[in-house]
């Protein structure tokens, strides 16, 4: 059996209801070598009361430089071999999921994970990505979010997350894509990412947050000078981002005050 190390890194911003639910999915792991950094944000909910109760190997603190900073506090600090990002409204699946994930690793840069996403109405759906190459992952994946990868940490020590921005995992995992050479798939619920309120993805999209998108989308033409390799695939989504579109509706929203961005891109 593999004696892999994993860091769990946790970032955390008023999850109290929440919170205790996903560190006990890590505390229940039939598999123990690992470490746990949780990272709260500028809590002003009983987050910290909870957290305390937890045997966390760290526990750092950040005034609000949202997931992105949090994240890069939690990895300056990470000794695991691999890394395990976990929101802390997600938990593990099962009590054998570490165990199961550190018995198919053979030294792979990633681990495609694959995890149940529950939604507000109390329905389940199972969340896979296609068994295909790295090329087309990079050009075609739907699931840029770091929760949904294991990473080895040397991997990815060079990498960061932007701090203070909404979309902070898209360039953060297309770099980690792009720089590695091996990958494997872990085929079964890793972990339930559940969709709550005052979430990322229930947040109104302001301009701002358009704004952070395409500042991500951006990236993407530093990384194909940096990769050149994955050209193709980096060039084939930025062509599916439909930048020009997204510029014209946050150009009508700014210049008018109507915000017409749902209705274009998630209707």
């Amino acid at each position: 059996m593999n004696n892999i190390k994993f860091t769990f890194i946790v970032p955390n911003y008023n999850k109290g209801p929440y919170i205790s639910e996903c560190l006990n999915s890590i505390y229940n792991q039939t598999y123990k070598n690992y470490e746990v950094i949780v990272i709260d944000d500028g809590s002003t909910d009983d987050s910290l009361k909870k957290i305390s109760k937890f045997p966390v190997n760290k526990l750092l603190k950040t005034n609000r430089k949202q997931a992105g900073g949090a994240r890069n506090c939690g990895l300056k600090e990470a000794t695991g071999d691999y890394i395990i990002f976990l929101d802390s409204d997600d938990y593990l699946t099962s009590n054998l999921s570490l165990f199961k994930l550190a018995n198919i690793i053979k030294d792979e840069d990633i681990i495609f994970l694959d995890f149940t996403k529950k939604r507000s109405t109390g329905e389940y759906v199972y969340m896979t990505e296609d068994n295909c190459s790295l090329k087309e992952r990079i050009a075609n994946t739907d699931l840029l979010g770091c929760p949904t990868k294991c990473f080895k940490r040397e991997l990815i020590k060079n990498i960061s997350f932007p701090e203070c921005k909404r979309y902070e995992d898209i360039s953060f995992t297309l770099e980690a894509l792009c720089a590695s050479k091996t990958f494997t798939n872990f085929n079964e619920s890793f972990f339930t990412y559940r969709i709550v309120p005052n979430s990322n993805v229930t947040l109104p999209i302001s301009e701002d947050t358009m704004l952070d998108l395409l500042e991500e989308y951006l990236k993407i033409y530093r990384l194909i000078l940096k990769y050149p390799k994955y050209k193709e695939s980096l060039m084939h989504r930025i062509e599916n981002a439909k930048i020009p579109l997204r510029l014209e509706v946050l150009e009508h929203s700014i210049l008018t005050g109507e915000n017409k961005y749902r209705e274009t891109f998630l209707n």
